[in-house]
């Protein structure tokens, strides 16, 4: 039995539980259902377990650890963890291990038949806070609005999704009013559009990010520069940071970052032609460390190169960049509609 098909096992009796005596799926969220910090991630650890077991044989008595779980404040629970014989009596291929049947290779997120509803767009900067800047004056926080703008009409053109914008005029706003907004209107994803610049005006390039630890020179010097003004002190971003535990969160985040990236890429070169693949990488953006949702920082252009904000400045361009980005965005969309 392949891991897709343990996988998909899991999902059917998970969608079985949820139905049972209520008539209809409960929608899972970590957020609205009151679970603590990696809350979900140990619910879908435990559904996991609890799908292996269904599929060994019940007649056998399997071994396990156990450890204690919390998911508030003072409540714990005892979640099963399964021993390598375990693994042996679901006749899985030589060398399978309990990490791998929880790889990114099956969303998570279709264990619990998760869905999207509320797409929140988040202009960069504004305000008194122009972000980057062309030789010529052009100002990031402009074309981060009007792509923005135009990206919400263009989703909201499917008509089943709510489309919020943390900012529809050139108003200030700081990275902790933002986390809140997106927060406080339970957005399912959460997609934060910027424009780099670089000291070399010959530097053409295009990066989608994702929240991680992990990051390189580069990635944490325009984390730096991304994070001004983010209203958080030390204690409360650290503790922002310890929270990043949910698994969802994470591995959805990632898939929407490469979703998107693969469209403005694609599309990018068919437009102005080569433009360098910088790719995905994870960076601890205060935007997406504070975001419950998953979510995305997209590089769409780069404002330092002459040619690109040129480009930049006319509303034909801003319109093919909102298009690539809602194409990366509904790609991601039916990736999790076809995997269930």
């Amino acid at each position: 039995m392949s891991r897709k098909e343990i996988l998909r096992g899991v999902y059917e009796e998970n969608r079985r539980i949820q139905e049972d005596g209520k008539g209809a799926p409960t929608r899972v969220h970590g957020q609205r259902r009151g679970l603590g910090p990696g809350g979900v991630a140990a619910v879908v650890a435990l559904v996991i377990v609890a799908g292996l077991v269904f599929w060994s044989d019940a007649s056998r008595r399997i071994d396990t650890d156990t450890v204690s779980m919390s998911t508030s404040p003072g409540a714990g629970f005892e979640m099963a963890i399964p021993d390598d014989s375990m693994l042996r009596e679901l006749n899985l291929p030589v060398g399978t291990s309990f990490e791998e049947l929880t790889s990114s290779a099956v969303p998570i997120a279709d264990l619990f038949d998760l869905g999207v509803r509320t797409i929140v767009i988040d202009a960069g900067h504004g305000g008194v806070d122009g972000g980057a800047q062309s030789v010529v004056g052009l100002q990031e926080k402009d074309i981060t609005l009007d792509v923005a703008t135009r990206l919400s009409r263009r989703l909201q053109r499917y008509r089943v999704y709510d489309v919020l914008m943390t900012r529809e005029t050139d108003s200030s706003l700081s990275l902790r009013e933002r986390v809140l907004y997106s927060n406080d209107n339970g957005a399912d994803i959460f997609v934060s559009i910027h424009v780099n610049w670089f000291p070399s005006d010959s530097v053409y390039a295009l990066e989608t990010y994702y929240f991680g630890g992990q990051a390189d020179a580069l990635t944490l010097k325009l984390a730096e520069r991304e994070n001004r003004n983010s209203d958080y002190t030390v204690a409360e971003f650290n503790r922002l940071v310890s929270g990043m535990s949910d698994r969802i969160k994470g591995e959805e985040s990632r898939r929407l970052a490469l979703a998107v990236q693969r469209s403005m890429i694609r599309n990018t070169r068919l437009e102005t032609g080569p433009v360098d693949n910088w790719g995905i990488k994870s960076g601890p953006f205060v935007v997406l460390v504070g975001t419950d949702a998953p979510g995305i920082l997209a590089e769409i252009g780069v404002i330092s190169n002459g040619p690109e904000a040129a480009r930049l400045a006319t509303v034909e361009y801003r319109e093919r960049l909102a298009l690539y980005l809602e194409e990366g965005i509904i790609n991601y969309l039916n990736q999790m509609a076809s995997s269930k």
